[in-house]
């Protein structure tokens, strides 16, 4: 019976404790109608990376403006300024067709265009562009990402290599010379290329697999490190101290030059590599 009375009191403790609860699907955790920018919650904001083909070139980025709300029926006017802080000018390097951009009811999201004058910039320039939302008509601006920053760089062409091109490669090291045919890869960002064993046969060497490789950029016939990719070893940028930071394109003997550094290994590394 002591039992049966337990079994009672727990069964009403139970029911009990589970209406004090509030039902979590009916809770409504944000109600408020904001503004921002897709691309302010990056630390680093965005870039456009333009290839130069003309001097008169133009391109059109666009940036994404996001409701946040649980409610998109009206339409939200957004405007926008340039931050003083930026370091692109406006005729030189951009240029804005308006200074809003309008979230249409039922939608959650507009975009805002920057005309870029990609012909006038000048591959060795770093401009960036900070554009602020001040106000917007039907919602209030996020208090967090109501600024952006558009990093706007220009490339040159670059024709450097193609997937069926073989190399003839030399690399020069604290370990001497070493020698191989590698391929140089050109990937989907505009100038930049895998070498496939930056090292031409120095980890092979000492076993280790024959696919080591770097990421190189080309900008006007200027090679710098970008990143590894498929390696065994912590490869970083060069110091400039053992070896140069960048290399050279030679277009006319085929010849392609980069610097790379083992950190653990404290191997400072120039390779050249000829086209065949």
């Amino acid at each position: 019976m002591k039992k049966l009375y337990s079994l009672i009191a727990l069964a009403v403790l139970a029911v009990t404790a589970t209406a004090c609860f509030d039902d979590p699907g009916t809770e409504v955790f944000f109600e408020g109608n904001l503004v921002e920018w897709a691309d302010g919650r990056l630390p680093n904001g965005t870039q456009f990376t333009g290839v130069r083909a003309s001097e008169d070139q133009t391109d059109v980025f666009e940036l994404e403006v996001n409701r946040v709300s649980t409610d998109g029926n009206g339409a939200i006017t957004v405007n926008v300024e340039v931050d003083p802080s930026s370091t692109a000018v406006e005729g030189v390097h951009y240029n804005l067709s308006a200074t809003s951009t309008t979230i249409n009811g039922g939608d959650w999201v507009a975009n805002f265009p920057v005309t870029i004058l990609t012909g006038n910039i000048d591959p060795s320039e770093t401009p960036d562009l900070v554009l602020n939302i001040t106000s917007a008509t039907g919602a209030e601006v996020s208090s967090n990402y109501g600024s952006v920053t558009l990093r706007i760089r220009v490339v040159c062409p670059s024709e450097i290599s193609t997937a069926a091109d073989t190399w003839s490669g030399t690399t020069v090291s604290r370990f001497g010379t070493d020698v191989a045919t590698v391929t140089v890869t050109p990937l989907e960002t505009a100038g930049q290329y895998v070498v496939s064993d930056m090292s031409t046969g120095l980890y092979p060497r000492f076993g280790f697999s024959t696919t080591q490789e770097l990421i190189i950029a080309d900008n006007c016939n200027v090679i710098s490190y970008v990143a590894p990719r498929q390696t065994n070893f912590n490869i970083v940028p060069p110091t400039g101290e053992a070896t140069p930071t960048e290399g050279s394109w030679d277009e006319a003997t085929g010849t392609l030059t980069f610097y790379w550094r083992d950190e653990g290994n404290n191997i400072d590394a120039v390779t050249t590599l000829v086209k065949n």
